[in-house]
């Protein structure tokens, strides 16, 4: 659609076609004498047809009297004047005058109609694409603007605003303006306001009104697919909830079990306890609360995870780092070396959040070690090439089934001992949150071998992404 209408204003097309007539007039009144009236009245009969298919209907009703005037006027006998000596010639001029307006007019007609064909081909493929473009947009401040856009695009226009349903004020008479509601069946989205630079056409009104059905409609999908998503977060928390409540029930009854069991001993038989039986319950007490302290922030981790809230916060960091942490911590804790590094010197760095990373890979340090033999060590080691760093925790305890392999990563699994796996879990969130990979193998000799993959920077064009913690 243009702006303005094809063809010139009525105005303007009556003096072309006033021009025109007189143009074709002068070489017939030279020529006057060497032709006959046929001739005459088929120069202006063609002449009547330009002009309508050209300038449409008005123009052309003028082009075919004032035709039938100059025709009679220059070119039959007496010159120069309206009377006509032969009746046959006035019986001629009559039918010409006839015959050119119904050309003319029917020839209008047929334009007028291949317009009409063509603005609403223009129009249905403006549509089309406003559709295919609220296809693709999923909020709405995206589909007011790519409204706005089609119409001042389209239309002549000099203002097209959205409105909130509470600014809604009638038409100003004083101005060309129309106010349409964005609205689908009783749910009204908002009131579109277009100022048009000179009183809208009933085409134009039309269009406008589809423009405003097609936004409507793009906004009632984004509703319901909000409503779809709500009612999908509101089921997925009720099963989690379910889920989390009876997976953890064990577990969580276990260490509050042994620590209310280990306090009232300590205070109903305080008296007759020993100082070494009283140290090992509190240690009973203090292992056990650790134990039930690390199960709830696995806990919140993993409901962190499920409702997609985790937050990077990344930078340039060297995973051999991270795997000196996870050993020493190990160190620590069993009071003996149980991790053995390998790192070579040409390691790339990679951008990760390193608490969180040193996190995922303590959680499946924590779970090797638990099956390390005690006369070995668990290995990790790194290695790359031109994708991805890689992290290898090698175990050389149980070798796990391969249909099992994929299934102790899941959530709330539940191990061979009978307790509830959520470490492994959280660590391929984590991994799987940074674009990259986890999996397991089968160690050579006997055994299990976690692999994380981290992408690198320059394999995935984000050299320099950097997001702030929440």
């Amino acid at each position: 659609m243009q702006h303005k209408l094809s063809g010139s204003r009525p105005v303007t097309g009556i003096f072309i076609a006033l021009g025109l007539v007189i143009l074709a007039t002068i070489p017939l009144w030279i020529v006057r004498d060497r032709l006959t009236l046929a001739n005459f009245a088929l120069i202006y009969l063609l002449l009547t047809f330009i002009v309508a298919v050209w300038l449409g209907t008005l123009p052309s009703l003028v082009a075919a009297f004032f035709s039938f005037f100059c025709f009679n006027f220059f070119l039959i006998r007496p010159y120069y004047t309206l009377a006509v000596q032969d009746p046959r010639e006035l019986l001629d001029l009559l039918i010409f005058l006839v015959v050119a307006i119904i050309t003319g007019q029917l020839t209008a007609y047929a334009r007028r109609q291949a317009e009409d064909a063509r603005r609403r081909t223009a129009e249905q493929n403006i549509l089309y694409e406003l559709s295919s473009a609220f296809n693709q947009l999923n909020d709405r401040e995206g589909i007011y603007q790519e409204l706005r856009q089609t119409i001042t695009t389209n239309l002549p226009v000099v203002d097209c605003a959205i409105l909130p349903v509470s600014q809604t004020s009638p038409p100003d008479a004083a101005q060309t303006t129309m106010y349409l509601l964005i609205s689908l069946r009783e749910q009204v989205y908002g009131s579109l306001r277009v100022t048009f630079t000179a009183p809208p056409t009933e085409s134009q009104r039309h269009f406008l009104m589809a423009c405003a059905v097609q936004a409507a409609m793009a906004l009632h999908r984004i509703e319901l697919a909000e409503n779809v998503q709500r009612t999908q977060a509101i089921e997925e928390a009720d099963r989690l909830k379910t889920t989390l409540l009876h997976a953890v029930s064990h577990d969580l009854r276990t260490p509050i079990t042994i620590i209310k069991t280990a306090a009232s001993n300590l205070q109903t038989l305080r008296s007759q306890l020993s100082l070494a039986e009283k140290e090992d319950m509190t240690q009973v007490i203090m292992q056990e609360a650790d134990h039930l302290d690390r199960l709830v922030g696995n806990l919140l981790d993993m409901s962190r995870l499920q409702a997609g809230a985790l937050v990077l916060h990344e930078d340039w960091t060297a995973v051999s780092e991270i795997a000196g942490d996870v050993a020493a911590l190990a160190y620590q804790r069993h009071q003996t070396t149980r991790i053995h590094l390998d790192f070579p010197d040409d390691l790339p760095l990679v951008r990760c959040d390193y608490g969180l990373m040193l996190q995922a890979l303590g959680n499946i340090s924590n779970n090797v070690l638990r099956y390390e033999p005690a006369d070995r060590q668990v290995e990790i080691r790194g290695s790359f090439d031109e994708q991805e760093v890689r992290l290898t925790i090698v175990n050389h305890g149980p070798t796990i089934p391969p249909e099992e392999q994929e299934r102790i990563m899941e959530p709330f699994y539940h191990g061979p001992d009978g307790h509830v796996g959520l470490g492994l879990a959280i660590s391929k969130g984590i991994v799987e949150a940074h674009h990259g990979r986890i999996w397991v193998e089968d160690t050579p000799g006997g055994g299990a071998t976690f692999v994380i993959a981290l992408p690198r920077p320059q394999a995935t064009g984000e050299t320099n992404v950097d997001l702030d913690r929440g």
